[in-house]
């Protein structure tokens, strides 16, 4: 068999098994998303000299939203296509190596969305991945997407990074994350070998961080803060108390359903899919916040709807948007003119901490009632301690 003349067929995609039926509820776009989809081509093996066939989903398959899982496989048939057009083989991964290094033409921009393909495929989450984009973005806007990543050294990061600190403000905080961020960037495309070195790796860190945010309240600025709320904003009210009785982060207050509340148990199940660490791990409810959920009589409303789903009826069937508790908060710090002391919602966990502590709570206790992995997470949220905490023991005489 002769070899062809081009060595490959032109990658497609394949949703998996041809849906048939649609259960009520559902539509075919659902339907069609629970199959198992994969981009489909072949390579001529000269070794074989047969036609290999090759069906790569690259974990995309645990995608279930009909348009995302479309939007990612589609970028995943079309990086296909350019790697094969390009010369790249499935097949002789030394040729590989010796086109990665002679690719001269891949642009910051280019890589940047082989970056962000790499992170879809791992898993990353969304937030993480937005937050990775946006500082390579700003590398991207200071040097020009069509910059090539075989021109970057460490003098044009040092040069980057030292602009920003200088001429945006850049605290050390920012500086070491931006820093790490272009590291994991550019250590993506040395790995690949788009690049030869990793031109991060020498780059100096900043050592004297702040805290920046998520500051403890002074006692003065809480009282200032809840008068404020109780005031003006009963929904804004409500929410931080949640935080502070059972600090349970706000992004799993935002999707906390009147179902994960046993009352008469006095227990709030935060589930598995919503916690940040993943696991389904009981929170208790102290008296005073179970005075508050049976004022809202949650009996009366449906299982499923949300604990703190609207800013008018506390309880609702639909989620409140993301920025929405935020944003309220933001305003009750402008009005009491705190909006300078680096509070955010993360704050009322962070003095209800503190607050344990000096209460008499042990570091295993607050451990636990915080859902940490470990007692060092727990230290963390105890490092302004100081600041509030005046030992007036005696030292033991010599």
């Amino acid at each position: 068999m002769a070899a062809p003349e081009i060595p490959y067929t032109i990658p497609k995609l394949v949703k998996g098994k041809r849906v048939t039926t649609v259960p009520k509820g559902s539509t075919w776009a659902k339907e069609e998303a629970k199959q198992n989809w994969y981009v489909e081509f072949f390579f001529h093996n000269a070794e074989t000299d047969k036609m290999e066939r090759f069906r790569p989903t690259k974990n995309l398959n645990r995608l279930k939203d009909p348009k995302e899982k479309l939007k990612q496989f589609t970028r995943l048939c079309d990086a296909y296509k350019i790697a094969l057009e390009g010369g790249w083989s499935p097949i002789d991964e030394k040729a590989n190596d010796r086109l990665k290094r002679q690719v001269s033409s891949l642009t910051l921009e280019a890589a940047k969305d082989l970056f962000e393909e790499y992170h879809i495929a791992k898993g990353t989450r969304k937030k993480s991945r937005q937050s990775y984009l946006s500082k390579i973005n700003q590398f991207l806007a200071y040097y020009g997407p069509d910059k090539r990543v075989s021109e970057i050294s460490d003098y044009e990061i040092t040069e980057f990074l030292n602009f920003m600190e200088r001429k945006r403000e850049w605290t050390g905080v920012t500086y070491n994350s931006s820093r790490i961020i272009l590291n994991n960037y550019f250590r993506y495309l040395k790995i690949n070998k788009y690049i030869a070195e990793n031109p991060v790796t020498d780059i100096e860190t900043r050592t004297k961080i702040p805290t920046e945010s998520h500051q403890v309240f002074s006692d003065k600025d809480f009282k200032a803060i809840m008068k404020w709320l109780n005031e003006h904003d009963q929904y804004c009210l409500f929410f931080v108390k949640m935080i502070y009785y059972t600090c349970i982060r706000p992004k799993e207050l935002r999707y906390l359903q009147l179902k994960h509340i046993n009352l008469a148990q006095r227990v709030i199940t935060v589930p598995a899919s919503i916690s940040k660490n993943k696991k389904s791990l009981p929170v208790s409810i102290d008296e005073s916040l179970s005075r508050e959920l049976k004022a809202l009589k949650l009996s009366s409303h449906e299982d499923t709807d949300y604990l703190l789903g609207s800013t008018e009826t506390i309880i609702s069937e639909k989620r409140i948007g993301e920025n929405t508790p935020y944003n309220r908060f933001q305003k009750c710090l402008k009005a009491t003119k705190l909006d300078k002391k680096n509070y955010t919602l993360y704050s009322f966990k962070h003095f209800s901490n503190v607050k344990k502590f000096k209460a008499g709570w042990t570091l295993a206790e607050i451990c636990a009632a915080n859902r940490h992995g470990s007692l060092v997470e727990t230290e963390t949220y105890l490092k302004d301690l100081l600041k509030f905490v005046k030992n007036d023991k005696t030292i033991p005489k010599i």
